[in-house]
């Protein structure tokens, strides 16, 4: 047997007696929220200039657009009435649904 033998086989013999690291799910699971907490900041950043736009704009055209909403107005009330009291209806019955179902 040759020196470099001796040396591969001592090299695989400590390889095999060393188990793998056991998982740390704990800290996985801290490191994921940390990435999700980082992200969902990042996305709120992100959308804060559109938003200033947004705002500015409107604020811009609220003038030329009130006429209208006050005409409109008061013809969209019952219908906008109906379309609340109709998602309502949806929202309630699809809960009630659900917990009323079997599982």
């Amino acid at each position: 047997m040759t020196p470099e033998q001796t040396a591969e086989q001592t090299l695989s013999a400590l390889f095999l007696e060393q188990a793998p690291p056991p998982r740390d799910l704990a800290f996985e699971a801290r490191v994921a929220e940390r990435i999700a907490a980082h992200r969902a900041v990042a996305t709120a950043a992100a959308l804060l200039p559109w938003t200033i736009a947004a705002s500015v704009l409107l604020w811009a055209i609220g003038p030329l657009v009130m006429p209208i909403v006050d005409g409109l107005g008061q013809t969209l009330v019952p219908a906008a009435a109906i379309l609340a009291l109709t998602a309502l209806t949806v929202w309630l019955a699809t809960a009630a649904g659900r917990r009323l179902a079997p599982t």
